[in-house]
């Protein structure tokens, strides 16, 4: 019975649908691992803390040597607190040099990847969270939705820079690649960073994003350009969001459906406000219910000119 690669063990242990003769193929250190990466996200760090650093002394000994077992649990150590402050970013780069040489493009290089844009971006380094996060490419078989999340902070590191048509374009590019993998939540919350900075830059002038995102080249000039959004994207944004989010309208306070009313005012959209209308009967958000209302006064004051 062949094994198990880590990334798969761990991928299907998350999910409940690992068998048990897929366990039995994996070796005693490996199994560890999974029960490490169970305790973590089910019972938190300091469950995890004596049980990670077992399985760092076991994967450097003789009888149970893994140096890709080794590299992950020290990624994992430097998340949970176990080590000192000032020696994470060391070991979070160490454990993603390791994984790009023992596993490149797996998910769990990528996620050494993000987790080490994340720690740069933490202490102010943002130029050097945009450097690792452009390592992290489908071209390097990563997987899409790990690079989907990378985009999504890459939009939201130029926001924070000034950069708003890079901004555009990263989340832009992050809601496709989600939708491409039907995590619809992910997906929505990229559509409303986008929404929500493009509600502000709208031209008739401007280019399509998906002509954008497919000509896009390297920057020479680095100087932040001037940034414009098609009404047409607006509308395509915003009923992709409205099918999302619109599937439970209720909460007392639901700015996102508020964003789209927004956006249906924005480019005077008769289909992102009928959307609204269909659903304003299930919706509990006071404020939100009078904005669609007015949308309905301005459209019937239109159809009486």
């Amino acid at each position: 019975m062949s094994e198990l690669s880590l990334d798969e063990a761990l991928a299907l242990d998350a999910t409940g649908a690992i068998q048990p003769e897929s366990k039995i193929s994996l070796s005693p250190l490996r199994r560890d691992f999974l029960m490490l990466a169970r305790t973590i996200s089910e019972e938190g760090a300091v469950e995890a803390l004596s049980l990670s650093e077992d399985i760092l002394d076991r994967s450097r000994s003789v009888d149970e040597r893994d140096p890709e077992v080794e590299a992950r649990v020290r990624l994992d150590r430097a998340l949970i607190g176990a080590i000192e402050e000032e020696r994470v970013g060391h070991e979070l780069r160490w454990a993603t040099d390791r994984l790009a040489t023992l596993r490149p493009g797996s998910p769990g290089h990528a996620l050494a990847l993000l987790n080490l844009a994340s720690w740069h971006a933490s202490i102010g380094e943002t130029m050097m969270a945009l450097a690792v996060h452009s390592e992290i490419t489908t071209a390097s078989n990563h997987p899409n939705d790990l690079v989907a999340l990378s985009r999504l902070e890459v939009g939201r590191l130029h926001q924070k820079i000034g950069d708003v048509p890079s901004s555009l374009r990263h989340l832009w590019s992050s809601a496709s690649r989600f939708s491409a993998e039907g995590m619809l939540g992910e997906e929505a919350i990229a559509l409303l960073e986008w929404l929500d900075l493009a509600l502000d830059s709208l031209s008739e002038d401007a280019e399509r994003m998906g002509d954008i995102i497919s000509n896009s080249m390297p920057r020479t000039n680095l100087e932040p350009s001037e940034a414009k959004v098609h009404p047409d994207d607006v509308l395509e944004s915003g009923l992709r969001l409205a099918g999302i989010i619109l599937d439970d309208p209720s909460g007392d306070k639901r700015p996102d459906v508020g964003l789209l009313v927004d956006a249906a005012h924005c480019i005077s959209s008769d289909e992102i406000a009928q959307s609204l209308r269909e659903k304003v009967d299930s919706m509990q958000d006071t404020q939100v219910i009078e904005w669609i209302q007015e949308l309905e006064l301005k459209g019937s004051e239109t159809d009486q000119s």
